[in-house]
């Protein structure tokens, strides 16, 4: 059977350890055993079958089979955490889990080891997880972002850090470091995407209906016979809806200048590159050049010229804008 003590005074113990239990009072010998797990942290329940397995496995199991246990347990952890309760030695440790990496049975989340110390394919603040918990954490994140896709189907995706917070109630003190690997290793491996900040998974498409698409068709034909004088947002958005129109920004078709000016973006193109042209060989542009250059309103030649600023292409100096 299996007993766990919780002494009065600390004694050093190791795994191996052999003790004896003697009742004081009359002096009785009542058992003794071998110790297998010197830091049990918690009490355990008596009798329980997953108590047990542990408790098999850390003294009739392998290395490789104890630290893979105790991963299971605490996935996914940090290779250094792993080692200090794996109860092995750390020689014992370090060999196994190389051992456990190469066979495919541990991941290694972040994407590559230091060079120098430790065994190929992870550091010690490497985040770890199973092959089966890898493929849990799969499913819980796919089945999370298809619901997303069913409730808004014209959005690219998820909100990164809403992504982050929803996965923090399956995975505990989920720190930016471990998201973010968690994240890259699903990019890496195909099943996941992102988009301008936005988490989705690799197969959603935005697919508009026959009757969005022909009122997206229209205001697309709109935006062309007038492409420097277009309708506004608040327009743009009575014509095709709103959840239409920034799908139709996510998708690169729409650049948003602001709140009411919008371009189709091969019009945005062309205006900035026309207006780099004529920085280059004029030095300066003024709201009353751009507006005379495309025969737009005042409206959208300061917009315009605004978001240039703000993209850090020109500054404005006074009346004037000069290339950055």
């Amino acid at each position: 059977g299996w007993v766990q003590l919780h002494l009065e005074k600390p004694v050093a113990l190791t795994k191996g350890d052999r003790f004896i239990l003697r009742q004081p009072s009359p002096s009785v010998t009542i058992g003794g055993g071998r110790v297998v797990n010197p830091f049990p942290g918690r009490r355990h329940r008596r009798f329980r079958p997953d108590v047990i397995e542990r408790l098999e496995t850390l003294a009739h199991g392998t290395p490789e089979e104890i630290l893979l246990q105790d991963l299971e347990r605490r996935q996914p952890c940090e290779a250094r955490d792993l080692f200090r309760h794996s109860n092995l030695s750390s020689q014992q440790a370090r060999d196994s889990l190389g051992m456990l990496i190469a066979d495919g049975q541990v991941f290694v989340l972040d994407s590559g080891p230091a060079p120098g110390s430790n065994p190929p394919g992870y550091r010690d603040a490497s985040f770890l997880i199973t092959r089966s918990g890898w493929g849990a954490m799969r499913e819980r994140i796919q089945a999370l972002l298809d619901g997303y896709h069913r409730q808004f189907p014209l959005r690219s995706g998820m909100p990164r850090e809403e992504v982050k917070s929803r996965l923090a109630a399956y995975v505990p003190q989920l720190a930016s470091r471990l998201f973010n690997e968690i994240a890259e290793r699903a990019v890496a491996e195909g099943w996941l995407a992102e988009t301008g900040g936005a988490i989705h998974l690799a197969s959603h498409q935005i697919t508009f209906n026959p009757k969005q698409q022909q009122a997206v068709d229209y205001l697309l034909y709109t935006f062309r016979q007038e492409p420097f004088t277009t309708p506004s947002v608040s327009q743009c958005e009575e014509q095709v809806g709103v959840e239409v129109l920034s799908a139709l920004v996510e998708q690169g078709l729409l650049v948003k200048l602001g709140e009411d000016v919008i371009f189709l973006t091969e019009t945005y193109d062309e205006m900035q590159d026309r207006v780099v042209t004529h920085l280059k060989e004029h030095s300066t542009i003024t709201v009353a050049q751009m507006r005379d250059m495309f025969g737009t309103s005042r409206k959208y030649a300061l917009a315009f010229l605004g978001h240039l600023d703000e993209k850090r292409v020109t500054r404005r100096v006074g009346d004037e804008r000069v290339l950055r």
